[in-house]
């Protein structure tokens, strides 16, 4: 049996994330949605939350997946799965580097926040048009980026040679795209200007498996905490709202819903905590854990924010709950990397040709 009892330093880190989420998030999460988190992700880089999975020699804090996930989970739980996405959105980019290139230069700026890195994503749908880039020489490589005002955009791209990580320092904002969802987190439709290769890329190998399974692991731990929220306040409203003389908790058919969002819930951080143990064990199979984990968030994250919704009756829909948020959070963080069918075992909508 492993146990997931958290130690000193762990429990430290809970506690210092949710002071940070309860202060800073929670309070002000409509001004957020508004103004966006860049202020946030600077406060963020000051406590050393940005790289606390990565090597003390890179500027890290030397810890592992575990913590990152308590680092998202608690800040989605307790603030708000948006902004604890808009703020952390560029760490799938330094996986890529740390993963796959070993730039420690790159990794170190940008767990600093002294470079703003972000990986393009290629093949999404957004605002009615899908992103790609062409294979032909004369026609336009078309990404969406998540940072407004970025530095270096990281994307996956494949040629004769087979798929690469490539950089581009060059490059033109077009325009904003629609978002329904993740206001506090827009996308940016970006032209390529000129870019060049960093790293070969070979789909097979460990490095690979373990940037994707990093990148998993890091919008489940998301989803977990915004389905922990959402039934913990679906819970404490139903015992607050009466119907025909007592709390709507206690009518069967919403108890059964609660009770299965709980379960969900809980069981999700369960597999989680697991995915994280294989993950910084070296583990066989932690790919595959990882990708299970993966595929478990996306329904019980749809499940749950739905029903959240639902328990609130009309209420669920307005801006006076923020169960309304985390529902379209949930769709938004999962829309930016594909769904379960595009997602088992690889990141395949992260790549495109060149």
């Amino acid at each position: 049996m492993i146990d997931f009892s958290l130690n000193e330093n762990q429990d430290l880190l809970v506690k210092t994330v949710e002071d940070f989420a309860k202060k800073e998030i929670r309070e002000k999460v409509r001004e957020i949605e508004e103004k966006g988190a860049n202020d946030l992700r600077k406060k963020v880089f000051e406590l050393g939350l940005g790289g606390v999975e990565f090597p003390e020699n890179l500027g890290g804090a030397g810890m592992g997946m575990l913590e990152r996930a308590l680092v998202l989970k608690t800040m989605s739980e307790k603030g708000d799965g948006g902004t604890t996405y808009s703020i952390f959105s560029f760490l799938p980019a330094l996986y890529s580097v740390f993963e796959l290139t070993q730039n420690q230069d790159l990794i170190k700026n940008g767990i600093e926040g002294k470079t703003k890195i972000t990986l393009a994503k290629a093949g999404i749908y957004y605002d009615g048009v899908q992103t790609k880039a062409k294979i032909k020489e004369q026609d336009k490589i078309v990404l969406v980026v998540e940072e407004k005002e970025p530095q270096i955009i990281l994307f996956f791209a494949e040629d004769k040679s087979g798929p690469s990580l490539c950089s581009s320092s060059e490059f033109e904002i077009k325009r904003k795209i629609f978002r329904s969802g993740l206001l506090s987190s827009p996308a940016y439709e970006v032209e390529i200007k000129s870019f060049e290769k960093i790293s070969d890329v070979q789909t097979q190998s460990q490095n690979w498996r373990r940037f994707v399974a990093r990148t998993q692991i890091f919008l489940s731990s998301i989803v977990a905490g915004i389905s922990k929220c959402a039934a913990d306040y679906a819970l404490d409203y139903a015992l607050e709202r009466f119907a025909f003389g007592r709390p709507i908790a206690y009518h069967q058919a919403i108890s059964f819903m609660l009770a299965d969002m709980d379960i969900l819930s809980t069981s999700l951080e369960q597999i989680l905590f697991k995915a994280c143990w294989e993950f910084d064990n070296q583990k066989d199979g932690f790919d595959d854990t990882a990708t299970e984990l993966f595929l478990e968030a996306l329904e019980v994250g749809k499940k749950v924010t739905s029903d959240a919704v639902q328990v609130l009756g009309g209420h669920g829909y307005i801006k006076d709950h923020p169960t309304e948020k985390w529902m379209r959070d949930f769709q938004d963080i999962i829309n930016a990397f594909g769904s379960p069918a595009k997602f088992e075992g690889t990141i395949k909508n992260l790549e495109t040709r060149i």
